[in-house]
């Protein structure tokens, strides 16, 4: 058998199925002529329910569990009670905590005060990299009530896929973790997280997105033609 020489370049990603726009590059403009419309949607703060000590188990509950012991903390009640002029400094700071930005882009002091204040008030701070695990079912059920029986799942560039069934999903925890991007199956709407953000993109036309937005209660904001992944950080040198 004959060795491969050289790297393997995999093809272009469908734009469907992923974000692959990079860093720098405006949203929109990397989905023109896919999709109409984009909404950031940040992945909220978390707070027990009832039980305080919810917070010690987070890390062994499924979609489900967090759903009915946590209750969501908005990004514009955060950054009321932490003194920030614009959510915006939640972002940069929440990057700065999982060491996202390199050092002389880093706001430390935003950070700082960020932990101190959900070390104090018992809150968990959103996770970066995939949906909320609070928003799932929300999303899940609003799928349902738009028509949609049947979605696809696929990982940071969709190299794998699965279909799913969206209504086993919401009756057990059958979420595939490492499937991050969520698709409609006739590819007209996308739900797909950017690496190291503490949001989620919505994607489609602007009917879909602005009825998801109002079905699954989504806090953020539409997109305009400039917005980047980095659009908290547009006063911030990068490099």
């Amino acid at each position: 058998m004959e060795e491969i020489e050289g790297a393997i370049t995999l093809p272009e990603g469908h734009r469907y199925a992923m974000f692959g726009g990079g860093d720098d590059f405006p949203i929109k403009t990397y989905y023109e002529g896919v999709f109409e419309e984009v909404f950031v949607a940040y992945h909220p703060f978390l707070g027990p329910i009832e039980d305080p000590k919810a917070i010690d188990r987070y890390v062994e509950m499924n979609k489900n569990e967090v759903e009915q012991h946590f209750r969501a903390v908005a990004w514009e009640d955060m950054r009321r009670q932490l003194g920030f002029e614009d959510v915006k400094r939640i972002d940069h700071a929440l990057r700065t905590m999982i060491g996202a930005l390199k050092p002389h882009a880093e706001d430390k002091e935003g950070a700082n005060r960020i932990i101190e204040f959900c070390e104090r008030e018992n809150l968990l701070p959103p996770g970066e990299g995939e949906l909320s695990d609070f928003l799932k079912n929300r999303v899940l059920r609003a799928l349902l009530e738009t028509g949609e029986e049947w979605i696809w799942s696929g990982d940071e560039f969709c190299t794998e896929r699965h279909l799913i069934n969206i209504q086993e999903v919401l009756a057990a925890d059958t979420w595939d973790m490492n499937h991050r991007t969520f698709f409609g199956y006739q590819h007209d709407w996308l739900i797909v997280p950017p690496w190291d953000s503490h949001f989620t993109l919505f994607c489609g036309s602007q009917s879909w997105v602005s009825d998801m937005v109002e079905r699954c209660g989504l806090k953020g904001f539409y997109c305009d033609d400039e917005t980047t992944i980095n659009w908290s950080l547009s006063d911030t040198k990068l490099r």
